[in-house]
C-alpha cells in the first residue's frame, strides 16, 4: 500500500533550491548503489544534499556525515537507503523534531518499521521513491 505524500512535503519538493536540504541515510560511494544514485539525482535537481554514511568523508563530491548527529540543522528530508535492520536502528537513535519528513525508500523497511517510523515521525513517506516524485514535482510546478 502506498503511503500519500503530504501536501507541505510536495510543496516542499518543488522548492528546488539549495533552500531545500535533504540528508541520505546509507549514502554510498559505489555508483551502482541507490544510495550513491539517489544522492547524485537530487544535488542535480539543485537540492542540498547531505549525505550520511559512517565511513565515508565524501560522496559525489559532497561532505558525508557520519550520523544523523553530524548533520547541520535544518533538515527537511531524510531520506533512506538502507536495510530495514539498519533503519531501525537509525530510527531508534533519531529525534523526530530534527526530521520533519521520513521517507523510506522501497528495501529500507518492512512492517517493523513503518510501525516505528509511523508512530515516532509527523511524516512517513514509503512506497515511492523520492527521485520520481521530485521528477514529478518539476513537471508540476508553475
Amino acid at each position: 500500500m502506498s503511503s500519500p505524500i503530504p501536501g507541505p512535503v510536495l510543496e516542499r519538493l518543488r522548492n528546488r533550491s539549495p533552500g531545500t536540504r535533504i540528508a541520505v541515510f546509507g549514502a554510498s560511494s559505489n555508483p551502482e548503489k541507490y544510495g550513491n544514485i539517489i544522492v547524485g539525482n537530487l544535488h542535480g535537481k539543485g537540492y542540498t544534499v547531505l549525505p550520511v554514511n559512517p565511513r565515508e568523508d565524501a560522496i559525489r563530491g559532497l561532505p558525508a556525515f557520519r550520523d544523523a548527529a553530524a548533520l547541520p540543522d535544518p533538515v527537511h528530508v531524510a531520506v533512506l537507503v538502507t536495510p530495514p535492520a539498519v533503519t531501525l536502528g537509525i530510527l531508534s537513535t533519531i529525534e523526530p523534531g530534527r526530521f520533519p519528513v521520513l521517507w523510506l525508500q522501497d528495501g529500507s523497511f518492512d512492517d517493523r518499521v513503518l510501525a516505528l517510523a509511523e508512530d515516532r515521525f509527523p511524516a512517513v513517506v514509503h512506497h515511492a521513491c523520492i527521485m520520481v516524485v521530485t521528477g514529478q514535482t518539476a513537471a508540476s510546478a508553475p
